[in-house]
């Protein structure tokens, strides 16, 4: 189960920007029930203005049992912002995955070396 909290920074809360935000979280919370990816025990997203100029950041961090990513990004439409770190956490999470898989292949191409090479020492 994915557990969610959003925060408003230097703004006020925007229940529209809430439900976009939560929309486009179910793509990430999607890939990782699809992919078995650990159960996230945490998803925080930070949505801040500065307020001096028109200049909004995002922030993401996702926390599951056995790894954490962070993804971060700046512009002047809080939206977009929002959409590319989204877009950010899903490559994360796909390069982890791919990662994940090039270590089982290894491992099993190990083993089997090893049981090849064992199967020729042993006495018939």
């Amino acid at each position: 189960m994915l557990k969610k909290k959003i925060e408003f920074h230097n703004m006020d809360h925007s229940t529209p920007l809430e439900q976009h935000a939560n929309q486009k979280l179910e793509k990430i919370n999607d890939l990782l029930k699809k992919d078995e990816v650990p159960t996230p025990q945490f998803l925080e997203v930070w949505l801040k203005a500065l307020g001096q100029h028109p200049h909004h950041s995002v922030e993401i961090h996702l926390k599951t049992p056995q790894f954490d990513l962070n993804a971060h990004d700046e512009g002047n439409d809080l939206y977009v912002v929002l959409d590319n770190v989204i877009d950010k956490v899903i490559s994360l999470l796909k390069k982890h995955k791919e990662k994940n898989i090039d270590k089982q292949r290894k491992a099993k191409n190990e083993k089997r070396a090893f049981i090849e090479d064992d199967d020729k020492y042993t006495l018939s």
